[in-house]
């Protein structure tokens, strides 16, 4: 008789660990996602501190640069 008022009592905190595990896990997994998220949801606006750099060329680096020839 002891013995199965035991396994039930077992059972029953098994089931409540899951239940606590399953809990945390969707947590977890909603956080990530809401960290990931957050820029999507509130970029940064893009500020020009410097009006003037509208007449001026942007060097962006990506021009291809001449190879030296060796004399």
């Amino acid at each position: 008789m002891i013995v199965g008022r035991l396994g039930k009592c077992m059972s029953e905190v098994v089931q409540s660990v899951n239940i606590m595990l399953a809990i945390l896990l969707v947590g977890v997994c909603v956080t990530i996602y809401w960290i990931f998220k957050y820029d999507d949801w509130n970029p940064n606006p893009i500020i020009n501190s410097n009006p003037s750099s509208h007449s001026e060329p942007v060097d962006t680096g990506s021009e291809e640069l001449g190879s030296r020839t060796e004399p």
